[in-house]
């Protein structure tokens, strides 16, 4: 009986990006799967979803870097004042380079989220 390999939907989304947008995309993948063990992660919507009793958060591909959105962000303290949304958008931290990123903030923003989805 033959084997079948799958890849990774979230694995393909993140190698078709371009160079400067896969490294942010890894970092945020990264900090994404070691804030909260038990997310499922797939691609919907054209971006890479996370999900725990729905949808939590996202990261997607944009002009000029990527977004790192969360599906119920109205609901969340945001104490740094980073989740932007606009036209509808889900809120979201707009990353273009690595040094827009930080782990800890984002760290718990994922576990906010994941907690808004428990209750």
């Amino acid at each position: 009986m033959r084997s079948k390999t799958t890849t990774n939907q979230v694995d393909e989304y993140v190698e078709k990006l371009s160079p400067e947008k896969r490294l942010l995309a890894q970092e945020v993948r990264r900090i994404i799967n070691t804030s909260v063990a038990h997310l499922e992660e797939s691609v919907r919507w054209d971006c890479a979803c996370y999900f725990f009793y729905g949808p939590v958060c996202y990261f997607a591909s944009s002009r000029s870097g990527i977004h790192f959105g969360f599906f119920r962000g109205r609901e969340m303290a945001d104490p740094h004042r980073r989740l932007v949304s606009r036209n509808g958008q889900h809120p979201h931290i707009k990353i273009r380079t690595i040094a827009d990123i930080d782990e800890v903030y984002f760290a718990d923003l994922v576990r906010e989220a994941v907690h808004l989805n428990q209750n």
